[in-house]
């Protein structure tokens, strides 16, 4: 095939896929009810995974720290941190280290377990997710193989069935999307409900570096509808608390006491401000 008509190939079967997801909306909506209620009450969503599955756990819940100011999201990868880089196939058998690793992160039952495996059937997967099931711990699966073994086992499950690859057994091309688009729903979804997100601005990033202090200064002018000099004097005045300044415009109000609303709120500025 030329270059052209492989391009081609891959744009239409990755569109299947948006396609595939489109049938599981019931099961989105079901698994992000139960989601919500989790980290609204402080409970942290535990991804687990292997090889592509785990790594795409890995990715989503790294970035919720830096996106959304939350340590609620975890993610656990067969063979550690090294396979992050360098594939490490076979630790995916050792059911023996899954228990380990969810003991080590002391899981209980305020948690949800994601265990996430595109066939449905990593044995490091399917261990621990029975693991917390004997501990009555809420568990969910996201498998792109329907009737899978996963499928069956958890309480509730997203499985779009992804039939083929355009490379045959290669579950990081179509597989890979739809696992990644689900995470993306599951973690953003979760933290738009909790109040993490204003309008549609990232209103709990963390300004660690230049660019994400001028984006956070950005939020406070859009917002406040203020001058970006003086969201900049704002986000001073607050410490680089994004919301603290949003307030402290509004209510007109000191830093402690702008700290003082959000604590009342649950760190929810739509409930102070509107």
């Amino acid at each position: 095939m030329s270059t052209k008509k492989l391009v081609d190939l891959f744009l239409y079967e990755e569109q299947k896929t948006i396609n595939t997801l489109k049938k599981e909306k019931a099961n989105i909506i079901k698994v992000l009810t139960q989601v919500i209620h989790k980290v609204q009450n402080n409970g942290r969503v535990i991804y687990l995974g292997a090889g592509t599955s785990g790594r795409l756990g890995v990715l989503d819940a790294s970035e919720c720290k830096p996106t959304f100011s939350t340590n609620l999201f975890l993610a656990l990868i067969a063979g550690g941190n090294a396979a992050m880089f360098k594939a490490q196939e076979d630790i995916e058998d050792n059911t023996k280290q899954a228990i380990k690793d969810l003991t080590k992160v002391k899981i209980t039952k305020n948690d949800v377990l994601i265990g996430i495996s595109a066939s449905g059937t990593t044995p490091y997967v399917l261990s621990g997710v029975k693991f917390a099931k004997k501990k009555k711990i809420t568990t969910i699966g996201i498998t792109t193989k329907s009737n899978s073994i996963l499928a069956k086992l958890t309480d509730y499950r997203i499985n779009p069935n992804i039939s083929s690859e355009i490379i045959s057994g290669s579950s990081r091309l179509k597989s890979g999307t739809a696992q990644k688009i689900i995470l993306n729903m599951i973690s953003s979804i979760s933290m738009i409900k909790s109040g993490k997100v204003y309008r549609n601005l990232m209103i709990d990033v963390q300004p660690t570096n230049k660019k994400l202090i001028n984006r956070a200064i950005g939020i406070i002018s859009m917002v406040c509808n203020i001058p970006l000099n003086k969201a900049k004097a704002l986000f001073t005045k607050s410490k680089k608390n994004t919301k603290a300044a949003i307030i402290m415009h509004y209510k007109n109000c000191s830093l402690f006491q702008a700290n003082k609303l959000l604590q009342r709120s649950n760190c929810n500025l739509r409930k102070i401000i509107g």
